[in-house]
């Protein structure tokens, strides 16, 4: 059997996982830095027959056609819109991801960072560093509200969002949601509340937990419209995609008061650079694209996308593939 190449785009993890799962069938190559340009991927990896993937990764159609070898193209998690699918499936080249991955743990975030939010955690603990009495803080962040007397509005209603709803639910949210897709029966089911339009969402909510995938409807769906329909005492949380959210016009609403505050593990730029003016801003809490994190997710989902990538190699398919065409076209051939 010829011997492939995979190549490991995202640096942040030793190989052994992958190297045995793949050791009968392939070579496992890992960079040693973020790849975030079309040049850089093909250096790395143009002669690779299978690409393991992160999100920074630029995989379009120029880098699809220009990797001969190229069979298939492996996410670690979910999201894949840093993957031209439609250049792949013209190429014949399988897609896969892991739809399943770290859900608990993006709900988890998503609810911490609400909660920090409304309980002004961040705040009280940067105040009470610099030495300041209880009274004075409770001054500063008042007021803070009981959860039952607040609203948690999901912006989309899938795997994850459904987790949050749980969670806020149980700690005495009324909850609230607005997704097309979702039939109207299935929020009674679920115990949320249906909103007719993203703009009743907007209004109604206290707390706005981003949950939709990005894509070309979805991009910089919340700019300064959208905040301006929002209660001025209203928190955003976003831990799908960073783009979602006008960024600049997110800091123009916190700056100005327009919304009062965001819990952000997504940016419209990663890595956050250095100097951006959001880090400047004391009524955002923001961590670094790492709600997916728990020791047991990276595992299950090294070796589930090693697994998926040893199938294609082997001719068999992939519990999850993204473009189902390309299996289809192999049938009818």
């Amino acid at each position: 059997m010829n011997r492939h190449k995979v190549a490991i785009t995202s640096p942040s993890f030793p190989p052994e996982i992958e190297r045995e799962i793949l050791k009968d069938v392939a070579e496992v190559v890992i960079t040693d830095k973020d790849i975030t340009t079309e040049d850089g991927l093909l250096a790395f990896a143009g002669d690779a027959s299978a690409l393991m993937l992160g999100s920074l990764e630029p995989v379009t159609k120029r880098v699809i056609d220009k990797m001969p070898n190229l069979k298939v193209l492996a996410r670690y998690g979910i999201g894949l819109d840093n993957v031209d699918i439609a250049a792949a499936t013209q190429r014949s080249v399988v897609v896969t991801n892991d739809p399943d991955y770290a859900l608990e743990e993006v709900a988890d975030h998503a609810f911490t960072l609400s909660l920090s939010l409304t309980r002004r955690i961040v705040k009280i603990d940067r105040m009470m560093r610099q030495g300041k009495s209880g009274h004075e803080i409770k001054k500063a962040v008042e007021p803070i509200h009981a959860n039952s007397s607040l609203t948690f509005g999901l912006l989309g209603l899938g795997n994850i969002a459904r987790r949050v709803a749980t969670r806020a639910k149980a700690l005495g949210f009324r909850v609230v949601s607005f997704d097309p897709w979702v039939p109207r029966a299935e929020f009674g089911l679920i115990g949320v509340e249906r909103m007719g339009t993203v703009e009743d969402l907007l209004k109604e909510s206290d707390v706005i937990s981003v949950h939709v995938p990005l894509g070309p409807k979805t991009r910089h769906m919340l700019s300064l419209r959208e905040f301006g329909l929002m209660k001025k005492s209203a928190f955003i949380v976003n831990t799908s995609r960073g783009p979602v959210i006008d960024q600049a016009a997110l800091y123009d609403a916190l700056k100005a008061g327009t919304i009062a505050g965001a819990g952000l593990d997504v940016f419209e730029f990663e890595p956050l650079p250095a100097n951006d003016p959001l880090r400047e801003l004391d009524n955002v809490v923001i961590t670094p694209h790492l709600a997916w994190y728990s020791e047991e997710s990276h595992k299950r989902v090294r070796v589930d996308i090693s697994h998926a990538v040893h199938d294609v190699l082997t001719g068999k398919r992939p519990e999850f593939v993204a473009n189902p065409e390309v299996y289809a076209a192999k049938q009818g051939a």
